[in-house]
C-alpha cells in the first residue's frame, strides 16, 4: 500500500502524468480545430453557397411585377 499512496520525495518535481495528459489533450484539440477549418475552406472552395434544388422549390414564384 505504501507504493500507491507514497508522497513525492521532492515537492518541486513535476507531475509527469498531468503533463502528458495535457500534451495529449493539446494535440487532440489542435487536430480538431484543423479538421473544422479544412472542412469549412473545402465548402467555400466547392461553392456550396449556391441555392440547392430544395431551396429553389421553396421560393415563391413571382409574376415579374
Amino acid at each position: 500500500m505504501n507504493l500507491v499512496l507514497r508522497t513525492h520525495e521532492n515537492l518541486s518535481d513535476p507531475v509527469w502524468g498531468v503533463i502528458i495528459m495535457l500534451g495529449i489533450l493539446l494535440i487532440i484539440v489542435t487536430w480538431y480545430i484543423v479538421y473544422i477549418l479544412r472542412s469549412s475552406f473545402k465548402e467555400l472552395e466547392h461553392g456550396s453557397d449556391d441555392t440547392t434544388k430544395q431551396e429553389e422549390l421553396l421560393q415563391l414564384q413571382s409574376d415579374g411585377d
